[in-house]
């Protein structure tokens, strides 16, 4: 594995904003009619003494999620490559112990082999340059019959957004974005069928549901998408062009997909 990739142009990579991820967080947490933490705590199979790794975990948001499955004797390691984002996750007070590691998810994982009965990213994984890379790394430290969970958008979320961007910043979305929006389901999927067993994808719509114009433009701001755009126009456009733009609802349509796998025995 590498930090960077060989074809010119085509890195997915992302330096996530503290500020921009806790309102993105808090918009899902007060606006949304899915909650990601319900999902996890239903689904996820996590037992009491499990040791996990969170790639890409940023401010450690879901570790209390994962400490009432854990029990009182699971543990949390989590690396992302932000030392802000895990600065805040290291003042979160947890139940079980969490060592938290500043790692570039590009490059070989500092574990030893079958070290985690479960690995997990949520939003993240899909960042990463080398897909195959990452993959043979999660098995390697998975323990033989661990399972590793993938999330991430669909080539579907937020189409509304990108509609509203075209109209701000006169930008289509481009091959990059249409690629990381697909990643998980058509990359991901693919190598991890040759990787792990029982490989399964479930897609899982959900809306946003702005109350008003000024909580989805909080929103809008705090995205990637608005970044991106940004630097590609070359100006950042003033609150007073956005808040003059029409918008025809305040509903912004998400859909998340699950990758699950099992490590041979």
């Amino acid at each position: 594995m590498t930090d960077t990739c060989k074809v010119p142009d085509c890195s997915v990579d992302y330096n996530e904003k503290k500020n921009n991820l806790a309102i993105r967080i808090e918009a899902h947490k007060r606006f949304s009619n899915f909650s990601l933490e319900d999902w996890l705590n239903e689904h996820l199979p996590f037992k009491n003494g499990n040791v996990i790794l969170d790639i890409g975990c940023g401010d450690g948001n879901l570790f209390g999620c994962y400490s009432s499955k854990l029990g009182n004797r699971g543990i949390i390691v989590g690396v992302d490559k932000s030392k802000e984002l895990l600065t805040t996750a290291l003042r979160r007070k947890n139940t079980i112990p969490v060592t938290l590691l500043e790692w570039d998810m590009n490059m070989r994982f500092p574990f030893i082999e079958e070290s985690f009965n479960y690995v997990i990213s949520t939003f993240a994984i899909y960042y990463v340059d080398d897909v195959r890379g990452v993959v043979d790394e999660i098995e390697r430290v998975l323990k033989p019959s661990g399972e590793v969970f993938l999330i991430g958008p669909t080539d579907n979320n937020a189409k509304e957004l990108y509609e509203f961007n075209k109209m701000i910043f006169g930008i289509e979305r481009s091959q990059k974005v249409t690629r990381r929006t697909n990643r998980i389901e058509q990359e991901f999927y693919q190598v991890a069928q040759t990787v792990f067993r029982d490989v399964s994808v479930e897609k899982i719509p959900s809306k946003l549901i702005f109350p008003n114009k000024e909580e989805f433009l909080k929103y809008y701001r705090a995205t990637l998408l608005f970044e991106e755009s940004v630097r590609e126009s070359g100006f950042n456009a003033d609150i007073e062009k956005i808040n003059s733009i029409n918008i025809p609802t305040f509903e912004i349509s998400k859909e998340m997909i699950v990758l699950r796998g099992r490590k041979h025995e």
